[in-house]
Parts: C-alpha cells; sequence; structure tokens
C-alpha cells in the first residue's frame, strides 16, 4: 500500500528554497546537515543538526512555511527513533501555526494532521490516529474535490489504518474507492491502477473473500506485467499476493508454482546485490508452507534453514519474529524424524516467547502443540501430556481468537490418548474439540470433518463400530458438500 517516506522529500524541500538570501544560508546549511546525517544513518547527528535548523528557522517571519516544515521532519525523525513525546511536541506545534497562518482547512494543514496520525498509530492509539486522518481526508476533498490524486493518496492511508487493525470491510470500502479514483483519472491498464488492485484484492483475501481476491489481483498481475516484465518486483508483488489466495483456497500446487516462479524473480533482482534481503528469506519462508502443505518437507528444510540465515542476519538471533520460522523448520524436522533438531528448535522458539511475550501469551499455544508432538512422536506422553494442559489452559482464557487452536488442542489431547488405548479418556476431548470447532468455524468446515474422522477412529478401536460409521458419515458429508461447492 501507499506510504510516505518522509527523508526522500527532504533533498526536495531543501531544493525548493535553494534561491534563499545569504541570511538564509545557516538554515539551509543545517538542513543540508540533517539531510546527510539521515543518509549516514547518524541519528544522533541528524537531530542536532535539526534543532539548530529549527533555531534558525524561528528568526523567520511569522507564518514562514519553512518552521511548520522543519517541526514537521524533526517530529517525523523523532517519531522513527521511538521518541513520541518530544515528536508529538513538535508536531503539534507545526500543525498550530499551520492553522493559524493558513486557516484550519488548508492542505498543508491537512499534511501536519498526517504526521500526528502517524505518531499516533506507531504508539497503538489507532482511534486517535483515525480522527485525524479522517480530518485530513475532508479537508483535502474541500480543497481538491473527491477524485483528486491527493485525495486518493489519503483514502489509501486510512486504508492502511483499518487494514493494520483487521478491520477488512472498512479497509476495502476506502481501496474499492481508490480503485475507482484511480480507473477514472488513469485509465484502465495504468501501474498504478493495478497497485489499487492488488491492494484490493489481498484485503478480500484477507477477509476470506477468495473468487473476488483472485479477479483482482489477476488483473494486477496482467497490467503489471504488461507495463514492466516478468522481471520486475511490482510484477512479482502480484504474483505472490496471487500465491497467498491459491494458499487459502487449498490450491496447493499452483501457489507452489508461483511462489516458485516469485523466488526465482527476487533471486534475479535481489540476491546479487544482497543475498540477506529479507525479502528473499519471506519468499523462502512463503514457499516452505506450501510444500509443507503438499507434504514435501525434505524439500522445505533447506528453504527454511536459509531463510532463517536470513531473518537472524536482519533481526538478530533472539528477535521474537524468528519463532514463525523456527517452529516450522521443527514441524520439518518433526515430519522427517529428526527429533532432538525438532526439540532443540522449539525450546529456543518457547523461551524466547515467554522472554518477549510472557509465559501465557495465547501464540506460545503452537510452540507447545508442536513440542508435545514431538515427544508423542517418540511415545514420551508424560512429557507431552503438560504441554498440552498448559496450552489447553492458556488458549481457554483467550477469548474467541483462540478457538481454532484450543479446538485443534483438545483433539491433540484425545489423540494421544487414544494412541495409550485410553478411550474412555480420549472421548469428552473429541467431543469438547467439535464443539469448540463448530461453534467457531460452523459444521461444515473441513477441520470439522478431520476432527470427525478421528473420533470415528477411536470409536473402532473401542469397539463401537456402528457409532463409528455414523461420525465417519457426517465427516464424509462435509467433504462431499464442499465438492459440490
Amino acid at each position: 500500500m501507499l506510504q510516505w517516506r518522509p527523508w526522500a522529500m527532504l533533498a526536495l524541500f531543501c531544493l525548493a528554497f535553494s534561491g534563499a538570501s545569504a541570511q538564509e544560508d545557516a538554515w539551509m546549511g543545517h538542513m543540508s546537515d540533517a539531510s546527510q546525517a539521515l543518509k549516514n544513518n547518524n541519528a544522533g547527528e541528524a537531530m542536532l543538526a535539526f534543532q539548530a535548523a529549527i533555531r534558525e528557522a524561528e528568526q523567520f517571519e511569522a507564518g514562514d512555511p519553512r518552521l511548520s516544515r522543519t517541526l514537521d521532519l524533526a517530529g517525523t525523525f523523532l517519531s522513527s527513533q521511538g521518541q513520541f513525546s518530544e515528536a508529538e511536541l513538535l508536531l503539534k506545534r507545526s500543525l498550530g501555526i499551520r492553522e493559524t497562518s493558513l486557516g484550519p482547512d488548508h492542505p498543508e494543514v491537512a499534511a501536519a494532521l498526517d504526521g500526528l496520525a502517524n505518531l499516533y498509530r506507531l504508539q497503538g492509539q489507532q482511534g486517535e490516529a483515525e480522527q485525524f486522518l479522517q480530518r485530513a481526508l475532508s479537508i483535502r476533498e474541500k480543497a481538491y474535490g473527491k477524485e483528486h490524486a491527493e485525495v486518493d493518496a489519503a483514502v489509501n492511508r486510512l486504508a492502511v489504518l483499518y487494514d493494520a487493525q483487521g478491520k477488512y470491510e472498512a479497509a476495502g470500502q476506502f481501496l474499492q474507492r481508490s480503485l475507482e479514483i484511480r480507473e477514472k483519472a488513469l485509465g484502465p491498464d495504468d501501474p498504478l491502477l493495478a497497485a489499487a488492485m492488488n491492494n484490493l484484492g489481498v484485503v478480500h483475501q484477507k477477509n476470506n473473500q477468495l473468487a473476488e481476491a483472485e479477479k483482482l489481483i489477476t488483473r494486477a498481475r496482467e497490467i503489471r506485467e504488461k507495463h514492466f516484465g516478468l522481471q520486475h518486483l511490482e510484477t512479482d508483488n502480484s504474483i505472490s499476493s496471487l500465491a497467498g489466495v491459491y494458499r487459502d483456497a487449498g490450491r496447493f500446487a499452483e501457489a507452489e508454482k508461483l511462489l516458485a516462479l516469485s523466488l526465482s524473480i527476487r533471486e534475479n533482482l535481489l540476491s546479487r546485490e544482497n543475498p540477506m534481503d529479507p525479502r528473499l528469506g519471506e519468499s523462502l519462508n512463503d514457499l516452505a508452507t506450501v510444500r509443507m502443505a503438499l507434504g514435501k518437507y525434505s524439500a522445505s528444510q533447506s528453504l527454511l534453514e536459509r531463510a532463517l540465515v536470513i531473518e537472524e542476519n536482519y533481526l538478530g538471533p533472539e528477535h521474537p519474529l524468528l519463532v514463525g520460522s523456527l517452529v516450522k523448520l521443527a514441524t520439518v524436522h518433526l515430519k522427517t524424524t529428526q527429533y532432538a533438531q525438532a526439540e532443540t528448535l522449539l525450546q529456543r522458539a518457547l523461551a524466547m516467547q515467554e522472554k518477549f511475550s510472557g509465559p501465557e501469551h495465547v501464540s506460545i499455544s503452537v510452540t507447545l502443540n508442536t513440542l508435545a508432538e514431538v515427544f508423542a512422536a517418540q511415545r514420551n506422553f508424560d512429557r507431552a501430556a503438560p504441554l498440552l494442559k498448559r496450552s489447553q489452559a492458556i488458549l481457554e482464557s483467550s477469548g474467541p481468537e483462540g478457538r481454532m487452536n484450543l479446538a485443534a488442542t483438545l483433539e491433540m489431547q484425545g489423540r494421544q490418548l487414544t494412541m495409550q488405548s485410553n478411550f474412555s479418556e480420549a472421548e469428552p476431548y473429541y467431543t469438547r474439540s467439535l464443539e469448540v470447532a463448530e461453534s467457531a468455524l460452523g459444521k461444515h468446515h473441513p477441520f470439522v470433518a478431520e476432527i470427525l474422522e478421528r473420533y470415528a477412529e477411536l470409536l473402532r478401536q473401542a469397539g463401537r463400530a456402528g457409532e463409528a460409521e455414523s461420525i465417519d458419515s457426517r465427516a464424509q458429508a462435509i467433504w462431499a458438500d464442499r465438492e459440490i461447492r
């Protein structure tokens, strides 16, 4: 989605005032110093230069735009460094100057509102961010009309905010508006229209509207490939997005083909310049995930190992975002009976999660469950059972977002008790798992069918063949219904 890159604008901002008189050279020099410090990634020097530039700008006549814009850039920089209180003071001061000198409905006021909205978004204050972005949009609509490029950019900022909050219906409405603005202004084959299509398609995917997502992203890919060619990151963006739709639809073979193509494009465009580019790690991880779904565990292992190296280089060896790759790689080791390697990875992941998220965080349940599977595969049920009990306790108190994982955890407990021929103890776990899954996912979800099949197997092993047949019939009806649809 659309993003604002303030540091790229700093040099242009200085250039716009390059005809300044000699008495203003000091301010220009400080802004140039700030720009150079940012290029050198020297935060301390950049802030000193901004502070000096602010002092010089304060000497200009009241309402001079250089003061408010310098405050904006300095505030945005502080925000990027996590110094939110200091950033808020500067950005609010800039907003006040613009409202006083230009009036409350000037487009420059909207620009200041954007900066404050981004600050609040970074702090997790989504309600405040939304209010500022809505006001900025209203100002731009009044100033430019409802179909201007500046309005389109404002619409996209709100879409990004709603998408990050999981408000996909709202995000989709704004992205649909962006699509209509661009189609009218640019025509049916412009790359910017393709970007809007792709963004809207991804939001439809997140909202499980997969048919609509496929249509939009496919069209976006066609436009981008025609305009940029196949070997371009814009085209790759649509290829990987479409692969995500196929993955969510269970079309894993099609997703694998597209993700292999995406990886080859990124290897060609990125790896020679930077073999540790995070986008390569993302592509390797995505392809491995789909291959795991296809049961190609050996083919996934090298991809995940390389992805983990890239992520560790980019994030550091203790970053909590490594957990996903660690658990996936452990799962591959589990499926290929490399139990010691799987346990080592999972213990590392669990320690990181407990350190950064706390011992009761809902995300820990996946790691606990996978580690329990490792022990159960070795028939070490005494070590597996406490892990599943701990996972269940976390998920029972996690609220609606943990229901599917709770159903899976209960089913795992029932399955492991069945493996030990403890049929009477296992059955309540299956019935509760079924109850939770049907409540969370509906009675015709594939996961419900899987639980029913495993419950039927328990009943068969317990000598209750008639009941097993009835339960199995329910599972087969779900699968048949999905095939018809």
